[in-house]
């Protein structure tokens, strides 16, 4: 992606590999550094599953069983890359998000995804935590990070009413990713653009007074393979397509965007009850065409009160002229014809005399 938009204060800086564009950076612990060595691979954490109270409700455990062992190497087959260019060029998150959902089975486009969905901050208010800074349909759009891809996700699975969910494996190792991968689960991934290793870039103060850094390298896109004795991952870049990448390379700029990813469980076939999660992340943004319409409704809000208020006051005018006096009424005018001259009165006076 490529930086710089009117409303953030860019300035270049040089940072190092914890002040990267993740903003919270979560620190691998030493034991969970990925192993590529041959054979099976097995992991020693246990990872939380989600759980709900309602038996009606659609579940998938994720968890790593202590001691499980997953293949060596594996690929999705079927999974095709979807391309963000033309109509999205810096919208690699939500193609990504997109691309994953119509493997799922869903029936939706990376435009209308984003359109609908994708919390916007064209001013860049915010952080890439809560919104995608800048504009997608632009060469000069920012990024969002994962909690925006999971309410994107979620926003789209409560408008169907299905039980599907996305959750946030931030913090998770790669070799815990390719897990997933290996029970056919593809992974939606924080990487850079041709796996360039760079430090952030760009820095700006949200208004609440939030340093945010970004990385104008910073790319999205989906883990669906992984070969651990060729030391490769398979991956659906938005950019360029369907490819394979170094393995250790991989990790680093993986590493380098915050160890950054999201899941999602279930499928276009899942059956169950929509429950909305309350850890659901809640942007204060609202996507392009949300923000359109409550901007319409506020506006024919604002003429209807303009209305009611003119028609209020034209009513009371009204009532207050019927309840007005009458001006008093002017004396009688005297008939002028019934009124004898004046001399003719003087002469009649002369002739009594």
């Amino acid at each position: 992606m490529n930086g710089g938009f009117p409303g953030l204060a860019a300035v270049l800086a040089a940072v190092s590999l914890t002040l990267t564009s993740c903003g919270e950076m979560t620190q691998l612990a030493q034991d969970n550094s990925v192993d590529y060595s041959n054979g099976a691979v097995k992991l020693h954490e246990k990872e939380e599953s989600v759980s709900y109270e309602s038996d009606q409700v659609f579940t998938l455990d994720i968890s790593i069983k202590e001691g499980e062992a997953f293949p060596n190497k594996y690929e999705i087959a079927d999974y095709k890359a979807l391309l963000q260019n033309p109509e999205l060029p810096t919208g690699c998150e939500v193609t990504a998000l997109c691309g994953l959902l119509n493997y799922l089975g869903f029936d939706i486009d990376k435009v209308t995804l984003a359109d609908e969905f994708l919390p916007l901050d064209i001013e860049g208010a915010t952080t890439m935590r809560e919104a995608y800074i800048g504009d997608p349909k632009l060469e000069n759009g920012f990024g969002c990070y994962a909690p925006v891809i999971v309410q994107t996700a979620d926003d789209y699975f409560e408008s169907l009413q299905s039980p599907c969910y996305a959750v946030d494996m931030t913090g998770r190792s790669l070799k815990e990713l390719c897990y997933q991968v290996a029970q056919g689960r593809p992974v939606i991934v924080w990487s850079t653009i041709d796996l360039i290793e760079t430090s952030a870039n760009y820095v700006w103060e949200s208004y609440e007074g939030e340093e945010m850094w970004f990385n104008d390298f910073q790319h999205c896109m989906v883990i669906y393979g992984y070969d651990f004795e060729a030391n490769t991952v398979s991956a659906a870049d938005p950019l360029a397509g369907n490819m394979k990448y170094d393995m250790n390379r991989f990790n680093e700029t993986y590493e380098l965007m915050g160890d950054q990813a999201v899941l999602i469980c279930g499928n276009s076939e899942t059956k169950g009850k929509f429950v909305k999660r309350e850890d659901k992340p809640e942007s204060p943004r609202l996507s392009r065409n949300k923000a359109e319409r409550k901007a319409k409704e506020e506006a024919e809000a604002r003429i209807k009160a303009e209305e009611e208020d003119r028609r209020r006051a034209e009513e009371e005018a009204r009532r207050a002229a019927e309840v007005q006096p009458a001006p008093d009424e002017a004396p009688p005018v005297p008939d002028q014809a019934e009124e004898p001259p004046a001399d003719a009165e003087i002469a009649a006076e002369e002739e009594q005399e």
